[in-house]
């Protein structure tokens, strides 16, 4: 979570990720013109295929979906480590209740 949603935080986050789970066969986002450069820088620093990254508004509506409980909109927080802090326990609080509710391994993320 960062103050703006640019190329460097998506690029960083996106190799994160890629870091830590290993090449992914297909990516899913949004249109955002960040997201997009940002995969582009990532196809060809990780040698990925370039069809791996799809913007389809449907097929990101799953996930989407998944976290609709935490994008419900919030009061405006004073400052950005708050809504960090708030947004960590939502999910945590979540990733338990999905944990119980089924019995596959929960990632780093949902």
């Amino acid at each position: 979570m960062r103050k703006q949603r640019d190329n460097h935080s998506a690029y960083a986050f996106i190799k994160r990720l890629i870091k830590q789970f290993g090449k992914p066969q297909k990516v899913v986002t949004d249109q955002a013109p960040s997201t997009k450069a940002a995969m582009a820088k990532i196809i060809k620093a990780f040698k990925l295929k370039p069809d791996c990254h799809c913007t389809s508004k449907y097929l990101n509506n799953l996930i989407e979906q998944d976290h609709r409980h935490i994008k419900v909109r919030k009061t405006r927080y004073q400052s950005i480590n708050t809504a960090k802090n708030t947004l960590k326990g939502i999910e945590c609080i979540y990733a338990l209740y999905k944990k119980n509710r089924r019995s596959l391994q929960i990632y780093g993320f949902s």
